[in-house]
């Protein structure tokens, strides 16, 4: 009786698989999607187009979402649109959809104004979908990131801007082997006061 039970109970996570798998070629016109940089809990492939939906656009208007990050105006589909161009487009800037196991999307990470002669970049992210946050999905979206950068780019340095209030992306990054850099005093405006923004970075000689 336990085998048959463990035996249905093993049918129901396979069937449920292959529905997420079915659901998510069909967002995205019946193509499977690659699998770029496969993590533990997550893995990281390109942003398409099709990711352009109503979810997305919720994440970007919603101000618990985006408390810390710089952008006091709200966003339509259009300017939406608009930043997918530019980060798509440009050979100085990558971004990656963070994706479950089972291929849904609930963030993003990027590396932005990479520098090709001096290898360096900054990076940012963004978990948009609430009930992942606190799971360690960042800590390792960001890892999967920085081994990309160094072992693929060959970008010797990258480095964070952080509101000091922010005290999960400073963890995170601490976790990742990012140091305190920087302090740009009181650079940042945040709910009524002008706070510190601190400059993080790893550099890969120090990771080797």
């Amino acid at each position: 009786m336990a085998r048959l039970t463990e035996a249905r109970m093993e049918l129901n996570r396979v069937q449920a698989r292959k529905i997420s798998a079915e659901n998510y070629r069909a967002l995205h016109g019946g193509q499977r999607v690659m699998q770029f940089i496969k993590g533990e809990k997550i893995y990281l492939r390109p942003l398409l187009r099709t990711d352009l939906n109503a979810i997305y656009l919720g994440w970007v208007n919603d101000a618990e979402v985006t408390s810390f990050m710089i952008r006091p105006f709200p966003l339509t589909m259009e300017g939406l649109e608009g930043y997918y161009e530019h980060m798509t487009q440009t050979y100085d800037n990558v971004i990656f959809a963070i994706c479950t196991l089972t291929g849904e999307h609930i963030g993003n990470v990027t590396l932005n104004e990479i520098d090709w002669i001096s290898r360096v970049a900054n990076t940012g992210i963004m978990i948009g979908h609430k009930e992942f946050w606190h799971l360690g999905i960042g800590t390792e979206a960001t890892r999967l990131l920085v081994y990309y950068a160094f072992n693929t780019l060959n970008l010797r340095k990258i480095w964070a801007g952080v509101n000091e209030k922010h005290e999960h992306s400073i963890k995170m990054y601490e976790k990742n082997g990012f140091q305190y850099g920087a302090c740009l005093e009181k650079e940042l405006y945040y709910r009524g006061s002008y706070l510190n923004k601190m400059i993080m970075s790893i550099f890969r000689s120090r990771t080797e």
